[in-house]
């Protein structure tokens, strides 16, 4: 015996263009973001149709069909492969389009965001997402919502819609995935939906992040607490962490790093001609990471390589490697082993709140970092993207002003494991995903290990566990217009280039060849020249050099080491 799945209701945010032409073609569509929602429609399901910029609910569909892939042209602004056939069931007239403003504020949905302080907010974040499941209730409530419209004046029906809602006992009633469940004395979080409002508040307030790149520094930091990053000075390194921790509810300290920190004494502490001990910067930050566990703690050292981190960082750098699972994340042992050292510092581990990350400089006046240092790190640049001219933002709607975001959970900071052979109840998307990563990993390491570089365990689990985490958010890896970002090509970048450098015959060989296999497997190694970005309207990280490669970022990055290495005769990923 076997039962049909029930129908399902979806909310579908469109413009107005993109609207009209899927409702003349029987086409919804999507490029990446709302790709996951998208792929668990079946047939029967019903799509609620809202036109953003004030429109409004413009009608009904149903779906007709599996999702599908399809690279036709659909829409003259964008590719839009992802799509599914539907058939309108109800379609309104533009001049009977229903507000959304006093129907949408009572629908159930909108609890799922408590984050958010107005209803406006909240389905602000909602619709940012293009595509959103609605529970039960609140499906029911706009198709007959809709179609009572095509005959009645809209009062009488908003008021009924509002005792229909009010009274109601099902807003729990929601059919498909359970709702995320609330972590432990905190609210309901969804982390789609909280890093789409941390990169809506960085934004809205005019930083000039592309969406992928605040999404991978989230990602870099829960998959591992030591992030790097790197590039010219005043591109905003600093910034970010800083933003973060506001936007996050986080705790921010900022450590100025010295050109004379020659050892641990600073960062770890010292005792001083007095006997009496003298705990250092980041030691201090570790102890008020532990007193306050309820919250996330960012310590920012600030250009880091103006001194040599294996020299002032050996004891946290150690410790990192040995972390195991503690009430909350996981920890270390105590940073300190040295006899005569009192409590509390004594016994201060690194704990699971406390994420480090380091800036830094690329230039002549910065010390070259040892592969130590960059195989226990996340290496994230910026400034890669061309400086964009200021325009000033005369935008008053209040739907798309993010509100404060509410405190993250620590929980949300956390990893699922430290190393693949952790992981428990994988989905077999998630198994697939790992695989693919793992396997596009062993390919790398046969290339470049003739030329004295490998790529190790530690790399390939950290790389594997970025793609998994990356997978909750994927719809935030996109550039500033919506160009799909693939977060394995972000971390092959930021695991496995930092540490290429070399002026060998061999090395050169390896790299060459590592930049055919970015673009195509299966194109030979001459034919690696730059292709004409010219060609496509998508904008890729590092000016779209290769912007039909399989890793763009990737092949981008590995031309500039190249140019260097046939200009220079040596060459390495930081210039």
């Amino acid at each position: 015996m076997f039962t049909l799945d029930p129908m399902r209701y979806w909310l579908w945010a469109a413009q107005p263009t993109h609207f009209a032409t899927f409702a003349q073609t029987g086409t919804f569509a999507v490029r990446r973001q709302g790709r996951s929602a998208l792929r668990r429609m079946r047939n029967g399901d019903r799509i609620i149709a809202v036109v953003t910029k004030g429109k409004g609910v413009a009608g009904l569909f149903e779906v007709v069909g599996e999702p599908f892939e399809d690279a036709t042209s659909l829409l003259h602004d964008k590719a839009t492969p992802h799509r599914v056939r539907v058939r309108r069931l109800a379609a309104l007239p533009e001049d009977d389009w229903i507000p959304t403003g006093p129907l949408l504020d009572e629908l159930t949905v909108l609890r799922e965001y408590p984050q958010f302080d107005s209803s406006a907010e909240r389905l602000a974040a909602i619709l940012r997402q293009l595509v959103h499941e609605l529970p039960t209730v609140d499906g029911k409530v706009l198709e007959f919502t809709i179609h009572a419209r095509q005959a009645a004046p809209l009062g009488p029906i908003l008021d009924f819609v509002e005792r229909f809602i009010r009274d109601s006992d099902a807003s729990h009633d929601r059919v498909g995935e359970p709702v995320v469940p609330c972590y432990e004395g905190g609210p309901l979080f969804e982390r789609t939906s909280v890093v789409e409002a941390v990169i809506a508040k960085l934004g809205y307030h005019r930083f000039e992040y592309a969406p992928y790149e605040v999404a991978a520094f989230l990602t870099a930091l829960r998959t591992k607490p030591f992030v790097l990053l790197a590039g010219p000075t005043g591109v905003g390194k600093s910034a970010l962490p800083r933003l973060v921790a506001e936007a996050t509810g986080s705790s921010h300290i900022l450590i100025p790093v010295q050109p004379d920190w020659a050892d641990d004494g600073e960062t770890m502490g010292y005792v001083d001609l007095a006997g009496h001990f003298r705990p250092g910067v980041l030691l201090r930050a570790a102890q008020q990471a532990t007193d306050q566990p309820e919250r996330q703690h960012l310590a920012v050292l600030d250009e880091m390589n103006v001194a040599r981190p294996e020299q002032y960082l050996a004891a946290v750098l150690s410790r990192l490697e040995a972390r195991h699972a503690g009430d909350v994340g996981y920890v270390t042992e105590p940073l300190l082993d040295s006899e005569g050292v009192p409590e509390p510092w004594a016994s201060t581990p690194f704990p699971a709140t406390l994420s480090l990350i380091g800036t830094v400089n690329v230039d002549e006046s910065t010390i070259p970092f040892s592969r130590k240092v960059l195989d226990r790190a996340f290496v994230l640049e910026f400034g890669g993207e061309l400086l964009r001219p200021w325009v000033p933002d005369e935008s008053n709607d209040v739907a798309l002003r993010p509100a404060e975001v509410m405190p993250w959970p620590v929980e949300m900071w956390q990893p699922r494991a430290l190393r693949l052979a952790e992981l428990v109840d994988l989905a077999d998307e998630e198994q697939a995903l790992i695989a693919h990563a793992t396997r596009f990993l062993a390919e790398v390491d046969a290339i470049l290990r003739p030329s004295g570089f490998t790529v190790g365990y530690r790399t390939r689990d950290e790389v594997a566990l970025f793609v998994l985490h990356a997978s909750e958010v994927v719809d935030a890896f996109r550039t500033d217009d919506g160009t799909p970002v693939d977060p394995f090509d972000v971390a092959l970048v930021s695991k496995v280039l930092p540490r290429l450098a070399g002026g060998s015959q061999a090395f050169a060989e390896a790299i060459q060849t590592l930049l055919a296999w970015a673009i195509d497997p299966d194109a030979e190694k001459a034919d690696i020249a730059p292709r004409d970005a010219g060609d496509t309207t998508a904008a890729w990280p590092h000016h779209g050099r290769y912007p039909r490669a399989r890793f763009p970022c990737t092949a981008a990055r590995l031309a500039g080491i190249i140019d260097r290495l046939e200009r220079d005769g040596y060459t390495s990923f930081w210039g």
